[in-house]
């Protein structure tokens, strides 16, 4: 199984072609302005039509982000926070370690605390 950066560099893929597609398209069809556009000469094209460039932006550098980061350790990358380029294996072992480390680590406070805002509710019911 492949890990969650390879799966986002595919949907990113995905979306990129298709909306670069688009873009393309509403260049041709006089949508999208971008050089000789001044004054009222533009007023026929939509300005809705421009967040296709930007969503093509945003996936490019996405993208450029995610193979520029490949290479490194894992926690060094950019997206690395967010999209884990671990396999799945390491990924579910890291995580069982994680999990099992913090399992107990302040549990009888929480609990003592707990039991001591019920203690405090009860008490100043009674009175």
């Amino acid at each position: 199984m492949d890990s969650p950066a390879a799966r986002l560099e595919r949907v990113l893929i995905g979306i990129t072609i298709p909306v670069a597609f688009l873009t393309g398209l509403a260049l041709a069809e006089g949508r999208i302005e971008l050089i000789g556009c001044e004054g009222s000469a533009c007023h026929s094209t939509s300005e809705i039509a421009l967040v296709l460039p930007a969503i093509v932006l945003l996936c490019l550098i996405g993208l450029g982000i995610m193979r520029f980061t490949a290479n490194r350790e894992y926690g060094e990358g950019t997206l690395d926070r967010w999209f884990s380029r671990e396999p799945e294996p390491v990924m579910r072992e890291r995580l069982e370690e994680e999990r099992f480390e913090s399992g107990d680590e302040g549990l009888s406070s929480r609990w003592a605390e707990l039991e001591k805002k019920k203690l405090e509710e009860q008490y100043g019911e009674e009175e």
